[in-house]
């Protein structure tokens, strides 16, 4: 094998030759000293040249021996002999051998380009040696060779190999010979592996301002195969980092990069994939998106799937994935999407994905396909108004005196936050942040005046309090207070008082109002008037559990008017308590989900769609009329069971209790539903939990759910997670209980726009098979906790406080529509022994999102467990005083959010 320098330097090389012969009897010695059996000489040989190339680079003056110890040093690196060969490595690797400061340094202040060609190529070798193939032994010594060449790339960054390498290639731009040209090669070739590991490369390249002369470079050697390849790997650095991108886009890359498109062809290489990630990372820019849809680069990407069957391997999906990611970031303007549909794109996605390998591989380029076609074909809305029917009047937002400083901080932020780049893929979460127009925070409140929600919702926010706002809290620190200490401790184990005479007539509940009895009777515990909990006012405590719900659940102040009490939480379902198996994703019916979604959008349905429930009209109809406290909600679901509705054959829905959440209902097919979440209070986005009534079914058919309006970019039911479901009519055969249920669960992106957000919604897709007729079932996203129910336990807990406890419920504040807010206090009585101004205070909450029921559940369990006679939480109750609220978010909770 030629060395380094006898390729970059003809007129050199039959002096070196000459050299070589003079030199015979030195290097027959080598020969006879390399043997594998002299390890020890051949460490001497190795020693000796890099002796020899410190003292050169001491001594540029002498060039011709410079040139004969690099040549060596470069001959031995590329030896034919495998342990030859490795054994210099190995020594050129070692920090203490001094060998790469020796390069550097060389590289830097050589103005020989036969010299640093010779030093680049054994650098090279350095960063990536030749491996043999083929043999299981050598295994072991392949990964050893790699780490050890990892770890001089790590080696050489560290000694500023970077900036070395770019000042020298700026260099290189003025001369013009051969010698250069390989020497260029191999600079680049070292960059291009250097510029992956450098984390710190763009910022090297900006202090040096030579980003754009990558670019420059790729003007010049867009059809040069031996310097294309590392100079793309550098491209790709670059375009990573937004500073270096927008640099770039300005300089004019875009047309460069569809020149060296046409150069690299369509055949699957390394070239087309590198060439197509540097498209990936650039079109995160929408000003780079712009140009590259001038520049005509839709045109060639198309081409790619025109072609996409002559592809073959892994390359194949690795090219056909960067150039969809493209296509993505592409969707995202205007020009974008009227390109792909100028070029026929439409129609090419369509066809791929209807000949797309069954390979499970392809499945995430088939989701990014639809995604493309959805999001370019005409904007298709959801057939309901964009805001929520569920509305009420937000109160009058003032501004406290010491929040003007605060407000600038706030404000600040928020633009911060909204400052930060977003990358336009698939991956994005879709929750956006919101502008906040308003500097203002609450203090008092007006229900009769409307104001605009983001002002209101920004005036929330409040400045650090002084110790005088502070004070308002003592009411809710009773304990610490030594006038009431004693008594509390006498009043902790008395029963409520008996202000309510409560009958149940058959299945539904009505209650009497009576005087409060005038005897004497005591709470179980001791708070004001202003903090009691006004839902628990005139009830009996000899109503029975279910009795106590229906009554609360009439409290309830809701938006919307409920009509009933859910069955599941008036009996107080929860599982059945076993496991249950995850949802085997079938991906071939996700598949087919996938391509009916789209052709529905391409085409149009030819099926006859029928709305069978809408909230919109019924809420309407029945105005937003509140529940009175003598007309008591209840539950008939046992009378129903069993009896057909009517004589159609369609699914009966109904979302109007607590927690509830269905919009609408629209028939596409015999037994298949797209069905619409009712977004968030006075808003027009915010879906993802659901809970309804589904009634008038066959048994053993299958029913599909398509839940159209759904905002996170994934979901748990892409990973196993299944809806969960409540038989009425399991309920009264002794089995009442919620259970895992659903099969063909798909979640994927659909056609319809998200309003302002431009983005399409999601569909969260399952099929259930009913195991009886005309039952009545409860299908949620995971095990409802209703604010009611939390309010009824609470009656309950205060009902059976254990010996020695103190246990007290008020009410921490009331909800924007009128709904208490409790705060729970649990510890041990005061006593001389361990007072409670002694003990710690610990402070739990829970729910602050509404449709994270299993956080209640949590909560629900940690409060039966601080009430009970346990010892070890005797002792926690003897330590600290618990405050929790363990409702945040009532509200969303109430109206099903």
């Amino acid at each position: 094998m030629k060395s380094a320098s006898e390729k970059c330097d003809k007129e050199n090389q039959r002096p070196m030759e000459t050299n070589h012969e003079a030199d015979g009897d030195e290097d027959a010695q080598d020969e006879d000293v390399m043997s594998p059996s002299n390890k020890s000489a051949d460490e001497a040989i190795n020693d000796a040249l890099l002796e020899k190339l410190r003292t050169c680079v001491s001594k540029p003056q002498e060039a011709e021996t410079f040139r004969h110890i690099a040549a060596k040093i470069h001959a031995r690196v590329t030896s034919s002999d495998r342990k030859v060969r490795e054994r210099t490595l190995e020594k050129l690797w070692r920090k203490n051998s001094g060998a790469m400061e020796i390069f550097i340094t060389t590289l830097e202040n050589c103005k020989d380009h036969v010299i640093n060609c010779s030093i680049a190529s054994i650098l090279h070798e350095c960063i990536s040696p030749r491996v043999a193939r083929g043999k299981t032994k050598g295994n072991k010594n392949k990964s050893a060779t790699r780490s050890s060449s990892r770890m001089a790339v790590m080696q050489l960054i560290n000694l500023g190999i970077t900036q070395v390498l770019v000042k020298l290639l700026v260099n290189l731009q003025h001369a013009d010979s051969i010698s250069s040209e390989v020497l260029t090669q191999e600079v680049l070739w070292l960059l291009g592996q250097i510029a992956q590991r450098d984390q710190k490369f763009v910022s090297k390249m900006k202090m040096l301002n030579t980003i754009k002369v990558f670019h420059a470079l790729l003007k010049q050697h867009y059809n040069n195969s031996k310097t294309l390849l590392p100079l793309l790997l550098i491209i790709k650095c670059l375009a990573r980092n937004s500073f270096s991108l927008q640099v770039l886009v300005k300089d004019g890359i875009a047309s460069t990069l569809e020149i060296t498109f046409v150069c690299v062809g369509y055949m699957p290489h390394l070239k087309l994939r590198l060439l197509l990630e540097c498209f990936k990372y650039f079109t995160t820019s929408k000003l780079c998106c712009t140009k590259f849809v001038k520049a005509g680069l839709v045109h060639l990407l198309m081409r790619i799937f025109e072609r996409w069957e002559r592809f073959d391997g892994p390359m194949r999906l690795k090219i056909c994935n960067c150039a969809l990611i493209t296509l993505q970031h592409l969707c995202v303007i205007k020009a974008g999407r009227k390109a792909i549909k100028t070029n026929n794109g439409l129609q090419l996605l369509y066809r791929f994905c209807n000949y797309c390998p069954e390979d499970k591989a392809y499945d995430s380029l088939l989701s990014r396909i639809c995604g493309i076609i959805n999001q370019c074909l005409e904007k298709k809305e959801l057939p309901v108004p964009e805001m929520s029917p569920a509305r009420f009047a937000l109160p009058e937002a003032n501004v406290r005196p010491n929040s003007a400083e605060s407000g600038s901080d706030i404000d600040s932020q928020a633009c911060s936050v909204a400052s930060l780049g977003r990358l336009y893929s698939d991956l994005d979460s879709g929750d956006e942040e919101e502008s906040q127009n308003s500097r203002t925070n609450v203090k008092t409140m007006n229900a009769a005046d409307e104001v605009d929600e983001s002002k209101f919702f920004a005036g929330v926010f409040t400045s650090q309090r002084s110790e005088e706002d502070l004070t308002e809290y003592n009411v809710f620190f009773k304990e610490f207070n030594q006038q009431n200490q004693v008594c509390t401790a006498k009043c902790s184990t008395e029963k409520l008082t008996d202000t309510t005479d409560t009958k149940v007539s058959g299945n539904k509940t009505k209650t009497f109002a009576k005087d409060p009895i005038k005897d004497g009777a005591t709470r179980s515990q001791t708070t004001n008037n202003d903090t009691a909990i006004k839902i628990f006012g005139n009830m009996c405590s000899s109503l029975t559990d279910q009795q106590a719900y229906c009554v609360i659940a009439s409290r309830v102040k809701s938006v919307i008017g409920f009509v009933k009490v859910a069955y599941p939480d008036l009996i107080g379902g929860d599982g059945l308590g076993k496991d249950e198996p995850l949802n085997n994703k079938d991906r071939k019916i996700c598949r087919s989900k996938l391509l009916t979604c789209v052709e529905r959008g391409l085409h149009g349905s030819s099926l006859v769609q029928e709305v069978v429930y809408d909230l919109d009209a019924v809420a309407s109809s029945n105005g937003d009329e509140q529940t009175s406290v003598d007309n008591h909600l209840c539950n008939w679901d046992e009378n129903r069971i069993g009896k057909r509705c009517s004589d159609t054959k369609q699914l009966h829905f109904e979302s109007r209790f607590e927690s509830g959440n269905l919009r609408k209902v629209i028939q596409i097919g015999l037994r298949e539903y797209d069905l619409i979440l009712t977004p968030d209070v006075n808003s027009g986005s915010r879906h993802q939990w659901f809970y309804f009534e589904v009634s008038n079914m066959e048994a053993n058919l299958p029913y599909t759910f398509n839940i159209i309006n759904c905002e996170k970019a994934n979901s748990q039911f892409n990973f196993g997670m299944k809806p969960i479901l409540f038989s009425v009519t399991e309920a009264h055969l002794g089995r009442p209980g919620w259970v895992r249920t659903g099969a063909d669960i798909c979640y994927y992106r659909n056609c319809y726009q998200r309003p302002t957000k431009g983005k399409n919604y999601l569909t969260t897709s399952f099929t259930v098979t009913f195991p009886h007729a005309y039952d009545v079932c409860y299908l949620a996203y995971h095990f409802p906790y209703t604010y009611s129910l939390l309010m009824t336990n609470i009656w309950k807990w205060t009902r059976r406080v254990p010996p020695n406890t103190y246990f007290r419920a008020e009410t921490l504040c009331e909800t924007l529509n009128g709904n208490n807010n409790p705060l729970l206090t649990i510890t041990s009585l005061d006593s001389k022994s361990n007072p409670i101004q002694n003990r710690k205070v610990i402070f739990l909450t829970s729910r602050v999102h509404p449709g994270e029921s299993n956080a209640s559940w949590v909560m629900d369990g940690t409060l039966e467990a601080l009430l009970s006679s346990n010892p070890y939480v005797t002792g926690l109750r003897d330590d600290y005083v618990f405050k929790i609220v363990p409702m945040l978010n009532i509200e969303g909770v109430v109206n099903g959010w």
